[in-house]
C-alpha cells in the first residue's frame, strides 16, 4: 500500500513544485501520517493553499505547516542537531520558564508544510505532513514519447503501458489540474482513457503531461484516442 500511497500523493502535490521525498510511517501513533518534502517554501505553501480539504480516497485531507524542521533540511542548511541534544534543549528551556514547551506549528524550516491525509494508508484516519527541503541535483528529464502522427486530434486521450499501481484516483489527481477535464476510465490494467470537454483542452493536457514521470523508471505515454 505504501508505494500506491506515495505515488498518489506525488500525483496530487507535484503540480505545486518539486517534491524531493515522500515518507510514510505505520508505527503506533503515526499511522496515517506522511511527510512530503518540497524543495522550497513557496511550493509547500502552494500545496497548503490549494489542497487543504481535497477529497483524497474519498475523504478530505487537511494541510498545515510542519511543527519542526526536518533532519534532511537541517543537515543541508547547517542547523542539524541530533535528536537527543534537541530533547535536552527542550527540557532545559522548559525548566527555565517553569513549564513544558508548547508545540506550535512553524512556518519556517526551509519550506516545511504539514499535510493531513486521513486516508493516507487507504482507510486509516490520521494527520499527514508535507515538509520542505533544499533541492538535490535535478534528475534527468524523462524521455519524450514518440510522436503519433497517425492519431487525429480528439477530446479523448489514450494512456498506455501504465504501471500496475496506477489507478483512476491517481490519474484523476494528475489531470484535474487542466481545464476541461471530465473523467478517467481504465478498461483494463495498463490502459486508460482521459476525456476532456473538447479537443483544444485535451491537446493542452497532452502537451503538458506526455512524458510525465510516474515512477523512477516509467513515464506517462499519451496519444489521442478515438472520439
Amino acid at each position: 500500500k505504501k508505494p500506491v500511497l506515495r505515488r498518489s500523493l506525488h500525483a496530487l502535490f507535484s503540480r505545486h513544485g518539486k517534491i524531493l521525498e515522500i515518507v510514510t510511517l505505520r508505527r503506533d501513533g503515526l499511522r496515517g501520517q506522511a511527510w512530503v518534502i518540497f524543495e522550497d517554501v513557496a511550493a509547500a505553501t502552494a500545496a497548503l493553499n490549494a489542497e487543504n480539504g481535497f477529497s483524497f480516497f474519498g475523504r478530505p485531507i487537511k494541510v498545515s505547516y510542519a511543527r519542526e524542521k526536518s533532519d534532511r533540511v537541517a543537515k543541508m542548511d547547517g542547523t542539524f542537531v541530533p535528536k537527543d541534544r534537541r530533547e535536552k534543549r527542550r527540557k532545559r528551556d522548559a525548566e527555565s520558564v517553569g513549564g513544558s514547551p508548547a508545540k506550535q506549528p512553524r512556518m519556517d524550516g526551509g519550506g516545511q508544510v504539514a499535510v493531513e491525509d486521513p486516508s493516507a494508508l487507504v482507510g486509516e484516519d490520521g494527520p499527514a505532513a508535507a515538509a520542505g527541503a533544499p533541492p538535490p541535483p535535478p534528475p534527468p528529464p524523462p524521455p519524450a514519447a514518440p510522436a503519433q502522427e497517425e492519431a487525429l486530434p480528439s477530446k479523448i486521450l489514450f494512456a498506455q503501458d501504465l504501471p500496475p499501481e496506477c489507478n483512476e484516483m491517481m490519474l484523476a489527481m494528475l489531470f484535474r489540474q487542466h481545464v476541461g477535464y471530465k473523467e478517467v476510465r481504465i478498461p483494463r490494467p495498463g490502459l486508460a482513457f482521459v476525456e476532456f470537454e473538447d479537443e483544444p483542452h485535451a491537446t493542452l493536457a497532452l502537451k503538458a503531461l506526455n512524458g510525465f514521470k510516474l515512477t523512477t523508471t516509467e513515464t506517462l505515454k499519451l496519444t489521442y484516442g478515438k472520439s
